[in-house]
């Protein structure tokens, strides 16, 4: 080739690779200056940043945090990344996020009564409570730090059950009742083995984001062709609609080829480990606890309705009446269920039953003192 035609042909080649290698050589630099500062300010992040893939694939801080914090005193101008960022590589992940039930726990939160009334009344109680796990998993779209912990950001680590046990305590037991369960036995004994089902196991599969089971998180459906239970799950959903929650979108399966098409996603799950036949037993089983539950719910609800209408409680003790001795012994009482936490499901009929015949008694009283007069 003539040299003159190599020389003009080379040229734009050359002053690309310059370029590029002068880009990242400022990236690396500016990595190191990060890295450095914040090494002795913040020496277990940086810890954490070095064990992570994105530091091994060559990614650097200004990456998500931007490049307008540069020193001690502008700390307040770095981005904290939320799942926008995130999404720009991890498309998919953050796409399945936002269509499922963690993607709209902020939204969850701001429809329900519940939560205005505590933050009201207690606004430092609702941040340190409510708050940390609905805004903090949410916020601005979502917050992928909530289950990946910063700054190491571990798909294995998230796979955990413990990383679900922030939230899922509590008002919510669905750790505890895992941890109860022979599932969670056999984590415990083997630790995260592959072959041990844990929460991702069951609920994203395949690392799926979407979360979704076949009930939702209230326990009803849109559709019940049982007659008896759809008259209780009507009851329980007006007492839980004035609660709020379940106001939030997709809180439930609206028709029953929802709810059948996440069954037998679930049943595809189970199988892995258990014989169809058997999965579909358990569940059902787990469906009349459901149902059972509903029924107890009804059942209190009536009689709570009475001692209203008796002047016995103000709108504002029912609510919380509600709340406290219906809504969650009724949501306990299932996710034990299907949790496979036998111990657990006995324990809140035992509480239900206490609850229903306090309401009761109180009712009872107040007859016998209106008889008197």
């Amino acid at each position: 080739m003539d040299k003159k035609y190599f020389f003009i042909i080379g040229m734009p080649a050359a002053i690309l690779l310059a370029l590029w290698t002068q880009a990242a050589f400022a990236r690396a630099n500016e990595a190191h200056e990060c890295i450095q500062c914040h090494r002795r300010l913040n020496p277990s992040l940086v810890t954490d940043w070095e064990l992570s893939g994105m530091a091994e694939s060559g990614m650097n801080c200004t990456q998500c945090h931007g490049s307008a914090h540069t020193n001690e005193t502008d700390s307040k101008k770095a981005v904290m990344p939320s799942i926008k960022v995130c999404g720009t590589c991890h498309t998919h992940q953050a796409e399945r996020f936002t269509m499922g039930k963690h993607g709209k726990a902020e939204t969850a939160l701001s429809i329900s009564a519940m939560g205005k009334k505590v933050k009201a009344h207690a606004p430092g109680i609702f941040d340190k409570s409510c708050a940390t796990c609905h805004n903090s998993i949410c916020k601005d779209g979502g917050q992928c730090n909530a289950c990946h912990g910063s700054h190491k950001f571990s798909a294995r680590e998230a796979r955990k059950p413990e990383a679900c046990l922030p939230c899922h305590m509590g008002n919510h037991p669905q750790y505890e009742a895992y941890g109860n369960s022979r599932h969670g036995a056999l984590y415990r004994s083997r630790g995260l083995d592959g072959n041990v089902p844990t929460c991702a196991t069951c609920h994203m599969p395949e690392g799926d984001h979407m979360v979704k089971t076949s009930w939702g998180f209230f326990g009803v459906r849109g559709e019940e062709p049982d007659p008896q239970h759809s008259a209780a799950q009507n009851t329980v959903k007006g007492a839980v609609e004035m609660l709020g929650p379940i106001l939030a979108p997709d809180s439930f399966r609206p028709s029953m080829a929802q709810w059948t098409e996440h069954r037998d996603k679930m049943v595809e799950i189970c199988s892995q480990c258990h014989a169809k036949s058997r999965a579909r037993e358990n569940l059902s089983a787990c469906d009349e606890i459901v149902a059972q539950a509903n029924q107890l719910a009804a059942e209190f609800i009536k009689s709570a309705d009475k001692l209203k209408a008796q002047g016995v409680l103000n709108q504002k003790e029912y609510f919380w009446l509600i709340r406290d001795k219906m809504h969650a012994q009724r949501m306990g009482m299932y996710i034990s269920a299907f949790h496979q936490s036998p111990e657990g499901v006995l324990l809140e009929l035992i509480h239900f039953k206490r609850a229903t015949m306090a309401v009761q008694k109180q009712q009872s009283e107040k007859m016998t003192i209106d008889e008197k007069r």
